[in-house]
């Protein structure tokens, strides 16, 4: 299934001022009469510019999912797990691999060794694919442990369970971050929280459109 992604800069304009529509076949946008359209190559998604004097607005539109998402919200860091690729529950001396690999890489090993004797290597799944987490803010004792903590992750795995320090991106933290919806749209606005610091692409606010399906 084809999934859309827009991503424009939408910059707040004050005061009366002439509004044209621009048609952009993908998509169209209101913006003020005196701005331009200048086209760019993309690779894997429409993009370019819409320019007036020294302001310059972008955007990225894919119909294949390829355009710039924007900087994650805080949940969405969460959600992604990124900040669990540790190694947890590891054992020294142990191949990890996915679970459906465990077999092929076992007899790799062992062909490579030369043995019929399946003791001589020591291959098993990944535990990072069946850890469950729990992530809540840090209690005042967990914060002492963990002074940079924004949040705190429980990880089990089996019958063993660990606690996690999440620090959020510095990138994360830089920036407003609002997510609105309506019936057909998800609609994710960014500025940065001081103007002029953050990324780049934040300067002005970005709005990221992408429909339900």
């Amino acid at each position: 299934m084809k999934k859309l992604f827009a991503v424009i800069l939408i910059p707040f304009f004050g005061g009366c001022i002439s509004i044209k529509v621009l048609e952009l076949n993908a998509f169209k946008i209101s913006i003020p009469s005196d701005w331009k359209y200048i086209k760019q190559q993309g690779i894997d998604s429409f993009i370019g510019m819409l320019q007036a004097g020294n302001d310059t607005l972008h955007f990225d539109f894919s119909m294949n999912g390829y355009a710039n998402s924007l900087i994650s919200t805080e949940q969405e860091y969460i959600k992604r797990e990124e900040w669990k690729r540790g190694p947890y529950f590891l054992k020294p001396d142990i191949t990890y691999t996915a679970e459906f690999d465990v077999k092929p890489e076992r007899e790799r090993q062992m062909k490579k060794l030369g043995t019929t004797d399946s003791t001589k290597v020591h291959v098993e799944a990944d535990p990072s694919y069946k850890t469950k987490s729990e992530v809540s803010l840090p209690t005042t004792d967990q914060k002492l442990k963990y002074p940079k903590a924004d949040y705190i992750a429980k990880l089990t795995y089996k019958d063993s369970s660990i606690f996690v320090a999440i620090e959020i991106p510095p990138e994360i933290k830089m920036h407003n971050i609002q997510i609105d919806s309506t019936d057909s749209y998800i609609i994710k606005t960014i500025s940065p929280k001081v103007p002029g610091k953050g990324d780049d692409r934040n300067l002005f606010p970005w709005t990221f459109i992408k429909p339900y399906f």
